[in-house]
């Protein structure tokens, strides 16, 4: 398959999700990593998706299996290092969790793909999804190699990124590209404000053609230069475990942004997606009649926003 082929590139992890509860007992031990997760988000609504990163030499059969059983190519997965990163997370009492790279945060880093990677995948891509910090060196020469291609940038910002000396950093990065997502946490962590409509006035003050603020449980509240529209979650969902709900959502709110979707329908394409990632422990299987279902759901919460709005 040539590099060209892809619709939508995703830039970001494949690890190995090794989940405890906070009895500490062993959950799973599955393939993840925000890259397929955000994979898994676009795939959902388009066969044309890659991901770019790099993998270990050990990168287990059971994790290479879930691309071929789900028809992601495995054309962006390059092999850097012995070992695939390996992300120990351990959920606690309240909620929270806490994650720990085993073999170190330089091997996990090692692992991530540089511009020069990415490059080849970009040629007629429709848009590309990062999940990252605000590391400058890395935007001063990512930026214009997708702007060149005319590629619609979303950028995911790691929560490490999120703190008021970075601010300004965050909004010039921001600013040059097309959908910004980041959830209520690490926004009130960015502007040192703990109040969403504070959060949101500055936000919108950014003036980008689209922000994805995500509320966890109560689903979005998607920011244009114009309006702030809410966006509920999917109904009736018991989750399994939320990791990757957030870069599934996010990468979904990509796709449907590149089709020139309404704002609310690209929340709701992240809803949809989210829904489906959390369901099992891992990244989800995907099906025609399962797509079919996510098309009709689609419609119907489109409906009923519209119904709600009059």
């Amino acid at each position: 398959m040539q590099m060209s082929t892809f619709d939508y590139v995703v830039v970001s992890t494949a690890v190995i999700d090794r989940v405890r509860l906070s009895s500490g007992e062993l959950a799973s031990e599955v393939l993840g990593g925000a890259g397929v997760y955000a994979l898994s988000g676009i795939r959902l609504w388009s066969d044309s998706t890659v991901l770019v990163t790099g993998i270990g030499d050990d990168f287990p059969p059971s994790c290479r299996r879930w691309f071929e059983e789900t028809g992601c190519s495995m054309a962006g997965l390059m092999v850097k290092d012995t070992h695939t990163a390996i992300s120990e997370i351990q959920y606690l009492e309240n909620g929270e969790r806490i994650e720990t790279p085993p073999y170190g945060k330089d091997h996990y880093l090692s692992l991530e793909a540089g511009p020069g990677e990415i490059a080849p995948f970009l040629r007629r891509a429709k848009g590309l999804y990062v999940f990252k910090d605000d590391r400058q060196e890395y935007w001063e020469e990512l930026l214009p190699l997708a702007k060149e291609n005319g590629c619609r940038i979303l950028w995911e910002i790691n929560a490490e990124a999120a703190l008021p000396e970075h601010r300004e950093r965050v909004k010039g990065i921001a600013r040059q590209c097309d959908v910004f997502s980041i959830n209520r946490a690490e926004a009130y962590a960015l502007f040192g404000c703990d109040d969403l409509a504070e959060v949101e006035k500055y936000l919108r003050g950014w003036e980008l053609p689209l922000i994805y603020l995500r509320l966890g449980g109560e689903g979005a509240r998607v920011l244009t230069r114009d309006e702030a529209i809410s966006v509920p979650p999917v109904s009736g969902i018991e989750a399994a475990d939320p990791t990757g709900a957030g870069n599934s959502s996010s990468a979904a709110v990509l796709y449907g942004f590149c089709r020139g979707e309404a704002p609310e329908v690209c929340g709701l394409r992240g809803s949809i997606s989210a829904a489906a990632c959390i369901a099992q422990y891992g990244p989800p299987g995907f099906s025609a009649a399962g797509r079919r279902e996510a098309a009709a759901l689609l419609e119907k919460m489109r409906r009923e926003l519209e119904e709600h709005a009059i």
